[in-house]
């Protein structure tokens, strides 16, 4: 029989799922582009994420609905509808997870060859009724968001910012988020990916110093993230695309993902 969980390291481990860049998301790429969807058209996708650590395991199913408004707005939904958080030396936790809704403007199309330019707003709902899910405080971020296509070659880059809804008990400074994507085209339907995330210290993790002793500290929940992702994209049929990748962070966490998307014009 699993032990009842301490509602306060429950919260402090939920707490990676949120500042983690590994974060659940219904897409290949965790890099926002500034490529947005033509008005009218739905984009629908889908991952199985699995991921291990020395802290554990960590699985989730991550959706995505993505709809151009106009050919300059565009609004995205991920919900998570199954996530399981399996640390090795506390109870494991199984449900839903957050919820985030972002939407991205268009500022400047330049078209083939110029940079695109792009703002985005997004916010974390707290679906997650379990506090080693999610941190049951909803969570804000701002976007820049730059792409541009040479050649085979498409770039992302992001730059964000992070307000922290704050657990009680625990004190969470905002971050600033980073990344950078490639995108290779290999030919007719298929393509190779690779990005770089990263996000500033929370300031509560080893060495930062605790503010709150009582509370445990849980060096993945505050610590500088750095994560490399490498992958691989074939569209399958008109619309229809399936992609893998493999990611591994500064805290020697790796990630797989497969990953369907279906763009319904």
């Amino acid at each position: 029989m699993m032990k009842k969980p301490n509602p306060v390291l429950a919260i402090a481990l939920g707490a990676i799922t949120l500042l983690r860049p590994t974060t659940a998301a219904g897409q290949s790429l965790e890099t926002e582009t500034a490529r947005l969807l033509p008005a009218g058209e739905i984009k629908l996708a889908g991952n199985y994420e699995a991921q291990t650590s020395s802290e554990g395991r960590e699985f989730a199913v991550p959706l995505a609905v993505e709809f151009g408004v106009t050919d300059r707005l565009e609004f995205l939904a991920e919900p998570v509808p199954y996530t399981s958080i399996r640390p090795n030396n506390a109870s494991w936790a199984t449900g839903w997870g957050d919820l985030e809704l972002t939407m991205t403007y268009l500022l400047r199309d330049p078209g083939p060859g110029g940079i695109a330019v792009a703002v985005a707003g997004e916010a974390k709902i707290p679906t997650a009724r379990n506090t080693l899910i999610g941190t049951l405080k909803t969570d804000y971020t701002g976007y820049l968001i730059a792409s541009t296509t040479h050649g085979r070659w498409r770039t992302h880059g992001n730059v964000g910012y992070s307000t922290l809804g704050k657990p009680a008990g625990i004190q969470l400074n905002n971050i600033f988020n980073f990344a950078l994507a490639e995108e290779y085209d290999l030919g007719g339907t298929s393509h190779l990916f690779g990005e770089i995330l990263a996000s500033t210290s929370s300031g509560v993790g080893e060495g930062e110093g605790n503010p709150n002793p009582t509370v445990p500290l849980v060096s993945e929940i505050a610590g500088a993230e750095l994560v490399g992702t490498l992958g691989y994209a074939r569209e399958l049929t008109s619309g229809l695309e399936l992609s893998g990748s493999l990611s591994y962070d500064n805290n020697q966490a790796v990630l797989l993902r497969t990953t369907f998307s279906y763009r319904i014009h």
